[in-house]
């Protein structure tokens, strides 16, 4: 059974897709390397929906070819509890505090931080702590109506339609874990540039996918004779569709209007879970050694970045 016709079998309530050759979401090419599939039979718990991973040609960035799109918000019916269970707030309000810490050194005074796709808020509450005016934008009601209860001013709206973007400016707008779930990330960057003041300053933080976990994980997967590929984890809620490398990372703020001032990429915690079987235990025990390794040699699970509007 091809890729197509696992797609035929699913609900057509349940998902929808875009054609095969939708473009690069970072610069628009169609120029594209199949890399492997992802999600449904290719997941190691049958989790999510099947579909190819790509990698564009010219600027590196990988995407899923066809993009699955959902049939309404994938987030919508989350209890709030349950969709952060892993997150701790305290330490994201310290979180929220650093970045505005960063925020005033690199700007030399405070001002105010727009955090699209806000969650319950705990990064602008860090930051309100420290002084700064917040905003932010965030499309799932629960959420919202979590940050709204910190004392959080919420645009409830999808970033890509979001009026307060148009309608007024920012010293400093966040992009914490949002850019991968995006299906035009270089769209919503460049109307993120239009709501920041020459030398106002971005905020993103996104897998990486040129990784030493992630490039060990593929040759896992090549090894056992798949062509399954970890790229783009995970393809169930809150889905991953666009997929940053460094420099597809630099190209794309170069082209929507910003210089990069910092980047790092760090080393993330091992969220796989817990082991049930030898292999398990093994895959387990992989990750933390890679993940560990790629951080000491700067190919860490993440890429954090400062970038400033010219």
């Amino acid at each position: 059974m091809d890729i197509d016709d696992e797609l035929d079998c699913l609900s057509q309530d349940a998902v929808r897709w875009r054609p095969k050759d939708w473009p690069c979401p970072l610069c628009n090419s169609s120029r594209k390397r199949l890399i492997g599939r992802r999600g449904g039979i290719a997941h190691r718990e049958g989790r999510g929906v099947v579909t190819n991973v790509v990698r564009c040609r010219d600027c590196g960035a990988y995407y899923t070819s066809p993009t699955l799109t959902p049939s309404s918000n994938p987030y919508a019916g989350e209890k709030t509890a349950e969709y952060f269970r892993i997150h701790d707030p305290e330490k994201k309000r310290m979180a929220g505090r650093h970045l505005a810490a960063t925020a005033e050194a690199l700007l030399g005074r405070k001002g105010s931080i727009l955090e699209v796709g806000c969650g319950r808020g705990e990064l602008l509450e860090g930051a309100m702590d420290e002084g700064w005016t917040v905003f932010g934008i965030e499309m799932t009601p629960a959420f919202a109506a979590v940050a709204e209860a910190r004392s959080v001013t919420i645009e409830r709206s999808p970033v890509e339609t979001a009026a307060v973007l148009e309608q007024r400016q920012f010293d400093v707008i966040l992009f914490a874990a949002i850019l991968e779930h995006l299906y035009r990330p270089a769209d919503v960057l460049r109307r993120a540039r239009r709501a920041l003041p020459i030398g106002g300053l971005i905020f993103i933080d996104v897998p990486n996918e040129a990784s030493l976990t992630m490039t060990l994980g593929n040759l896992y997967m090549c090894i056992r004779g798949r062509d399954w590929r970890v790229n783009l984890s995970p393809t169930f809620s809150p889905f991953h569709v666009a997929g940053f490398t460094p420099g597809s990372l630099r190209r794309v703020l170069r082209a929507t209007g910003f210089a990069v001032v910092r980047m790092t990429k760090p080393r993330w915690s091992n969220a796989l879970p817990q082991p049930r079987g030898l292999t398990e235990l093994i895959e387990h025990r992989g990750l933390t050694v890679a993940s560990w390794l790629g951080g000491k040699l700067g190919f860490g699970d993440g890429i954090c970045c400062w970038a400033r509007a010219v």
